[in-house]
């Protein structure tokens, strides 16, 4: 099996362009394209179109969606449907996807920025135990404006694994030194 990581990550919301705001100006996410955008009812997809292929509720209709690039991690893609569902507040004792987190070099910083653009911010940063413990390591939750639940961490110690890991767990690089994938190969005629 040839798995590279996570390419994405899907975000059913009520309100796509609350959404997608949210995620450009508080986590600097950039938008690569908009297969449905909002607003434009001819590029809406009936949910009895879309059910066959993921269990899509046939009785909505897909009126939104967005892909967007979060720095130098996975993609988010954004849907909204009609009629509209509230928005949930997602918790980690959900059975199921609860939260994603967001790799930040300074995290109080990161905290301030999602305030400003209507997060709320439990209780933090707090330090990392266990297997994560070390100096500098954090970690923040939010609720978006729109119920998600993301985690700020950052980790510039160590971690410790157990004896019998064989991988080490993947960070994203600073961006400054991130490939930009979708840049084509340079023929260096060597």
């Amino acid at each position: 099996m040839n798995i590279r990581g996570i390419e994405h990550i899907g975000l059913t919301v009520s309100d796509l362009n609350e959404a997608e705001q949210f995620f450009i100006n508080a986590l600097d996410a950039s938008v690569l394209y908009r297969i449905v955008p909002p607003g434009e009812a001819d590029k809406e997809i009936p949910g009895r179109q879309m059910h066959p292929l993921n269990d899509f509720s046939p009785e909505l209709n897909l009126t939104g969606l967005v892909m967007l690039r979060l720095a130098n991690g996975c993609n988010v893609e954004l849907f909204e449907t009609r009629p509209v569902t509230e928005n949930g507040q997602s918790n980690i004792s959900q059975y199921g996807l609860n939260h994603f987190s967001v790799y930040v070099d300074d995290i109080r910083q990161a905290g301030e920025c999602l305030q400003q653009h209507g997060a709320t911010m439990f209780a933090g940063p707090t330090d990392c135990f266990a297997q994560e413990e070390g100096a500098g390591n954090q970690t923040w939750f939010c609720r978006t404006p729109f119920g998600l639940l993301i985690e700020l961490i950052s980790l510039p110690s160590a971690l410790n694994y157990d004896e019998v890991a064989t991988e080490k767990r993947w960070l994203p690089e600073p961006r400054e030194k991130r490939d930009v994938g979708w840049l084509p190969a340079v023929n260096t005629g060597e």
